[in-house]
């Protein structure tokens, strides 16, 4: 039996006692297992298979209360540590300290639940997350020592704090939703509400203070290989700047006498089997041209698996996806690669109008936001896989829509909304705490909006890359080919200014073929430029460029200077 089946034999269980068995409900279990089972009807062969029960233990409103004691035998302050990319070299890694961790409810830590009788240390805290370690408010990732023993089957607990997410529900709203979807994993989260005693400040009474809500997110290892049913002797990577290119002065194997890990994971994180053989494999196929992608993803990659994890990336509107936050994982026994998600906090938020959040460039809406990876480029160049990909989209609409958002959402705002109306969160959200329900019901139509907003992006000719290079006395000015999925014919405008904003063009040409331009006739100074790719549709894209002048982003824009 698969996972979808036990689930929803499990689902209807937990909704008829929730209920008293009234008529209504039962219509809507009946709803969604009708829904999940068309879906599975047309993918008959289930790539991933997990078992529900693994996510069953919880309602998924459930909260957890944890109580964490700072140990003042830290030789770091938890002052120091919340302020460390502040005090110190953004390239210094932040310490970890000593910490008790206990588990109890709102009255206190309670007997009977996890390390309610600890006197001593049985866990570190560290900081965890890039942009989100310089935001006021910070997440945790703590880890139990091996003494210790596990909190739920899990040794590592990543506290989630989503500062940028003014609902704080998007990446729990994906994960509960993976876990209905075929060919694809989830991870176990749980709402966490968190107390800290830190013995390292003197001032501080010795009491706990509150700090707010978090959401957990399972740690992807060995031991979650392992507990979700897959081969925990199999590769795992976590994408930290990824490509698909082949990257050889990084991505070696261990047997290379030039092997340098630290260099290995700034593109990918080794989070299972230290065997690189068959990835480096893959990746020689990727980017050998000689060779059809549709042979080469049939030999490397689930093909189901491939296109439900765009399809949801999609629907959700998860757009921080190019180059990282995701998982690839392959059986120790098999050469396919699977993709697993990860990291959906600032998803679902194309039609949000009072968060405060930066509108995103063109090329992130639909299917251009895959163009900068070689893997999807070549792979979404064949318009049958367009076609599939649509119709992978239309079929996951049947789980991810309007109607299923909206009874997720209401199951969690009792409990989210009275935690997060109330100091310290309110203080640090970007909305006004009497906006709060209105940013949080905003999520409902997401699903819609962004299919849409995908069908619109088969129209627009694909992103490209900008290049300026000087050669004599001469200005040369290059970019990548664009493509337009419908075949239209693309022509260029290419634009230089003195500004970033272009309020004020110096040079501009139009209607151009070839995707290279000199220019010699250019003061000294300093100048700006891009490149409109313009289809005979009207259809317009920009570049990937982004530019950072004084803190503000310009995209599809590249600065260079003329001496």
């Amino acid at each position: 039996m698969n996972k979808h089946k036990l689930f929803m034999i499990v689902f209807i269980v937990f909704m008829l006692m929730l209920s008293g068995c009234t008529n209504d409900k039962n219509e809507e279990v009946d709803n969604v297992e009708a829904q999940q089972k068309q879906v599975q009807e047309n993918n008959s062969i289930q790539t991933i298979d997990e078992d529900p029960r693994l996510y069953d233990f919880d309602k998924k409103s459930s909260i957890v209360t944890f109580y964490i004691t700072i140990s003042d035998e830290n030789d770091t302050s938890f002052y120091e540590l919340n302020n460390w990319y502040s005090i110190h070299n953004s390239d210094t890694k932040s310490p970890k300290l000593d910490i008790t961790i206990q588990e109890g409810t709102e009255e206190g830590i309670e007997e009977g639940l996890f390390g309610f009788d600890e006197t001593d240390v049985n866990a570190s805290i560290e900081l965890r997350g890039k942009s989100s370690s310089i935001a006021a408010q910070k997440s945790f990732k703590i880890k139990l020592y091996d003494s210790t023993g596990l909190w739920r089957g899990q040794k590592t607990l990543n506290l989630n704090k989503h500062p940028y997410d003014a609902t704080r529900v998007r990446n729990k709203l994906s994960f509960d939703y993976f876990t209905l979807i075929p060919n694809l994993t989830s991870m176990r989260t749980q709402f966490v509400h968190l107390y800290v005693k830190d013995l390292t400040d003197k001032n501080a009474n010795g009491e706990f203070v509150d700090y707010g809500l978090y959401t957990h997110i399972e740690q992807g290892n060995e031991r979650f290989l392992a507990s979700h049913g897959l081969d925990s002797n199999g590769n795992l990577y976590k994408a930290a700047f990824f490509e698909f290119y082949r990257y050889p002065d990084q991505l070696k194997l261990e047997s290379d006498p030039l092997f340098n890990k630290d260099e290995f994971e700034t593109i990918l994180e080794s989070k299972g089997s230290n065997d690189h053989r068959k990835l480096i494999d893959m990746l020689d196929d990727v980017n050998n041209y000689s060779l059809n992608i549709n042979d080469v993803v049939e030999q490397h990659f689930d093909r189901e698996n491939y296109l439900t994890w765009i399809a949801t990336n999609i629907l959700m509107g998860n757009r921080d996806i190019m180059t990282q936050n995701f998982y690839l994982y392959s059986p120790s026994n098999s050469e396919k690669w699977y993709f697993l998600p990860w990291d959906y906090d600032g998803a679902w938020r194309s039609s949000s109008t009072l968060e405060e959040h930066e509108e995103p460039p063109e090329w992130q809406n639909g299917i251009s936001n895959y163009w900068g990876s070689v893997l999807h480029q070549r792979f979404f160049k064949d318009p049958q896989n367009v076609d599939d990909l649509t119709k992978k989209i239309e079929e996951l609409s049947k789980i991810i829509n309007p109607e299923n958002t909206k009874k997720l959402l209401d199951e969690y705002y009792p409990v989210v909304s009275k935690i997060v109306k109330r100091s310290p969160d309110k203080d640090y959200l970007d909305i006004e705490s009497s906006d709060y329900e209105d940013v949080y019901y905003e999520i409902v139509q997401e699903s819609e909006v962004n299919k849409e907003i995908y069908y619109k992006s088969l129209e627009r000719p694909m992103p490209f890359f900008l290049d300026y290079h000087i050669e004599g006395n001469q200005n040369v000015f290059s970019w990548g080919a664009s493509y337009d999925i419908q075949g239209d014919d693309i022509f260029y405008t290419l634009q230089i200014s003195t500004d970033p904003a272009f309020t004020n063009i110096v040079h501009e040409k139009k209607e151009l073929i070839k995707t290279t331009y000199t220019l010699n006739q250019l003061e000294k100074g300093t100048y700006y430029w891009r490149v409109i790719a313009n289809d005979t549709k009207g259809n317009t894209q920009m570049a990937f460029d982004q530019l950072d002048e004084d803190g503000t982003i310009y995209f599809g824009v590249q600065k260079f200077s003329v001496n």
